[in-house]
């Protein structure tokens, strides 16, 4: 469950199956990875394909996740995003039909899709329907981030665990799989400043991103194994969000 994953395709149709494949992986095992018979046969008119799938299918790894129990993914959450490009987002629709009642799933400005299925629409079977121009190139997105309230000090101890705790929700998703994973193992503070940790009641800087990289050039970031013993995550701003990932590219 790589704290960023991302599947691009050149159609709209095409997100479902790239999505599954590409995180069948990382997020699901490769035994339930997307076949095309899982997916409804697409539809294009006027220039808009529509396709629909299970909604544990089009969201690999959710109904993983919702289903663990509370005391194993207490200090990590995950949420989608979807990147359009060469077409109108406004054309894009994503709808969640369960039990004969249809809901729409709504992309917010930063791409996240809200709300999510629940844990019993996943496991009753819902299903999810996507439509948007044909011209269009999209990529899905995971990200996994942790659950502690924003602020300017952070639980060192428990942000180590989220990772601990995403890397073997990754490991149990993808079974035989899990020694092709790129393991979680540093935390990264978005719009954080400057950072110190306290080790061993000792306060040392956090090293920060450099430029190019996934995350803003400066962002701050704690890396666990490398800082045993860690208690405390002091920055000198509140950070937007805090991510749980890779070596930032």
């Amino acid at each position: 469950m790589t704290g960023m994953i991302e599947m691009k395709t050149k159609t709209l149709s095409a997100m479902i199956v790239a999505s599954t494949l590409a995180l069948s992986a990382s997020l699901a095992s490769s035994a339930h990875a997307f076949a095309a018979d899982n997916l409804s046969p697409p539809v294009t008119q006027n220039g808009i394909t529509t396709q629909s799938a299970a909604a544990s299918e089009a969201f690999p790894g959710l109904k993983t996740y919702v289903n663990l129990p509370a005391a194993e993914r207490s200090q990590f959450n995950i949420y989608y995003i979807v990147r359009i490009k060469h077409a109108d987002p406004s054309q894009v629709k994503i709808t969640l039909t369960d039990n004969g009642r249809s809901q729409p799933l709504s992309i917010l400005a930063d791409g996240r899709i809200s709300p999510l299925p629940t844990r019993d629409q996943l496991n009753n079977g819902a299903k999810i329907s996507i439509s948007g121009p044909t011209t269009g190139t999209y990529a899905m997105k995971i990200r996994v981030y942790s659950p502690q309230p924003a602020g300017r000090t952070y639980d060192a101890a428990g942000l180590a665990l989220g990772v601990k705790q995403g890397n073997a929700a990754m490991s149990k998703a993808a079974g035989a799989a899990s020694f092709l994973l790129k393991k979680l193992d540093r935390v990264y503070f978005i719009g954080g400043g400057n950072g110190t940790v306290e080790v061993n009641g000792k306060a040392q800087a956090l090293p920060r991103t450099a430029a190019n990289g996934e995350y803003p050039a400066g962002t701050p970031y704690f890396v666990p194994a490398q800082m045993q013993g860690a208690t405390r995550i002091t920055l000198t701003a509140t950070p937007s969000i805090v991510m749980l990932d890779t070596p930032s590219k």
